[in-house]
């Protein structure tokens, strides 16, 4: 795999923004809200495609190394890549040429981390994210500081988005640690969406996250970090 880390001083999904804090005398914890678009409700008969808003995040202080990203959906929400224009070039393929894939492109987004996160003077990382619509996954293509590929695996009500061991140490004995991943996902085909609405349970979508922990010189009280929360619907 092609990168470009600049190692010289020597990486929730919810229908909004899902927000996870860490700091290293307490233990870790996870907040997200909602705030999707459309808000009214679908049916198992007559699906309403929605725009899915990721925004995950480790607070300023966090040196965290983070492993996995898993979104529980609601049984309220579709989440499915049927029906749509797919890409199943590998890895390097896509990051040589993207435009093989463009009839697969969902939305865009951003991400930043911190290279030698233990040090007094770490160095930033960021990124571009091309979000992209596998097979049974969502790819998080990255570029910037990196060039990447994260799988976003789709399983049932759940979504794993699992964080490359080559972000985790892009060199030996030198870690990284994630402050944000955000992006706005959508992507239709006639009438098939990758994500939709499908009824409404108490005027609310109700979700999980869980941020998994890879070890690191300085590891979490506790290997992961987990809640719920809940997005209007009617």
């Amino acid at each position: 795999m092609r990168k470009s880390f600049l190692v010289a001083s020597v990486a929730t999904f919810a229908l909004g923004t899902a927000g996870i804090a860490y700091a290293q005398d307490t233990t870790p914890s996870i907040q997200a809200t909602g705030n999707g678009s459309p808000t009214k409700a679908g049916t198992k008969a007559k699906p309403t495609a929605v725009n899915f808003k990721l925004d995950v995040k480790n607070n300023a202080l966090a040196k965290t190394t983070a492993k996995s990203i898993k979104i529980t959906f609601p049984k309220t929400i579709k989440v499915s890549t049927k029906g749509l224009d797919q890409c199943t070039i590998s890895d390097d393929a896509l990051i040589l040429d993207r435009s093989k894939c463009k009839k697969a492109f969902a939305g865009k987004g951003k991400a930043s981390a911190n290279l030698n996160p233990f040090s007094t003077t770490p160095s930033p990382l960021k990124f571009e994210v091309q979000p992209i619509v596998g097979k049974n996954d969502l790819l998080f293509l990255l570029s910037g500081s990196a060039d990447a590929v994260l799988h976003g695996k789709i399983k049932g009500q759940t979504m794993t988005i699992v964080i490359t061991p080559e972000l985790q140490q892009p060199v030996p004995n030198v870690y990284s640690a994630l402050n944000e991943l955000s992006a706005t996902i959508n992507k239709k085909k006639g009438k098939n969406a990758l994500i939709s609405s499908v009824g409404c349970k108490s005027k609310k979508h109700t979700f999980g996250a869980k941020l998994t922990f890879a070890p690191n010189p300085a590891a979490p009280p506790k290997p992961s970090a987990s809640g719920t929360s809940t997005a209007k619907c009617k």
